[in-house]
């Protein structure tokens, strides 16, 4: 019996997979696996190769303690601004040859030739210093006028700036001004020095100035200079005007404690005011410039204490006396001068 195609059996495959692999299925998927498993070795070292030294970094970073933060610098403190007692007792330069200290606001120098009966002598106008800022550094200044005397009949008259350096006075410049120079007002503004002075002008005698002007003071190249002066007019009673004047002194004496002292406000033809107990008028009248004539004055009635009633007898006597006006280190002279004596009534704006 003969056998047909379709007769014989064929071995069946173990598996459908074993009947679907090519030959050399196997060692293909063993050299992919050994390929990605090196590729994969090799990637992990390189990141290993990069992440210990960023690891070491920062586990010593944490080992490390944090450093105290710098201390903020202490902003700049403004130098102290001078006191009158420290002006008092000044080292100044300018005036003399060399410079000279102050004792109680003045200087009493040695004569220039052994028994000369003149000697070099300086005096701090106190009632005339302002204080402010004159060099743009922190801190103000304080802004003096100074008058000096060789032993002649004039009378330098200086400004002077100083301020406190190192916890020390300076005198940072000084300043000529002029001979016998009257003062009328002193201030500063925008660091500079500006007055109001009486001075002589050219048809002027030299004791007697009647010249109004402003004079400008400010610090150029570290030196203190006049950096402006313009004339304002003649001197007159006008001049006084502006201001009420209270009184300070009679005849170089301070009013006693406790006193109300007398305000005078001066007008074109009068002088008006209170006297230390009443208020009062009086007429007045300018003869030439700087000299006046006052006449009695009119006072209420009112009673007083005694202390009060004395002041403003002896106020009210002076006044009717007075024949001449000027200035003295910013303030207002009124005084007189007769076959009985003389007097003066300092007052203050």
């Amino acid at each position: 019996m003969s056998l047909q195609p379709w007769d014989v059996q064929t071995p069946l495959a173990k598996s459908d997979a074993d009947v679907r692999r090519p030959i050399g299925y196997d060692r293909a998927v063993r050299t992919v696996t050994e390929e990605v498993l090196r590729m994969c070795r090799s990637t992990v070292s390189r990141l290993v190769a990069l992440l210990v030294p960023i690891v070491a970094l920062a586990l010593s970073a944490c080992g490390q303690k944090e450093g105290p933060a710098p201390a903020a610098s202490a902003p700049a403190m403004p130098a102290p601004t001078p006191t009158l007692d420290q002006l008092k007792g000044a080292t100044v330069s300018g005036i003399f040859d060399q410079a000279v200290t102050l004792t109680g606001g003045k200087y009493d120098g040695p004569p220039a030739e052994p028994g000369a009966a003149s000697h070099p002598t300086a005096m701090l106008w106190e009632p005339a210093v302002v204080f402010g800022d004159m060099d743009g550094t922190p801190g103000d200044e304080a802004v003096a006028m100074l008058s000096s005397n060789s032993g002649g009949s004039g009378e330098l008259v200086y400004i002077a700036i100083f301020g406190v350096r190192d916890g020390k006075l300076v005198n940072l410049g000084t300043a000529e001004v002029g001979d016998r120079v009257k003062l009328q007002s002193l201030w500063l503004q925008q660091g500079k020095a500006i007055m109001d002075v009486v001075e002589a002008g050219p048809n002027d005698a030299a004791c007697c100035p009647t010249q109004l002007a402003r004079k400008t003071y400010a610090f150029e190249g570290g030196a203190l200079k006049q950096t402006k002066s313009e004339v304002l007019g003649t001197l007159t009673i006008g001049t006084l005007a502006a201001n009420e004047w209270q009184l300070v002194s009679i005849d170089g004496q301070p009013l006693p404690a406790g006193a109300k002292p007398p305000v005078i406000h001066i007008e074109v033809s009068a002088v008006r005011g209170f006297a230390g107990c009443n208020r009062f008028t009086a007429p007045i009248k300018e003869t030439a410039p700087g000299e006046i004539d006052v006449g009695p004055a009119a006072a209420t009635r009112m009673a007083c204490d005694a202390a009060a009633m004395d002041l403003e007898q002896k106020f009210l006597a002076h006044l009717d006396k007075v024949n001449r006006y000027t200035f003295l280190a910013g303030q207002l002279a009124l005084s007189w001068t007769g076959k009985d004596g003389s007097g003066t009534l300092l007052f203050s704006k």
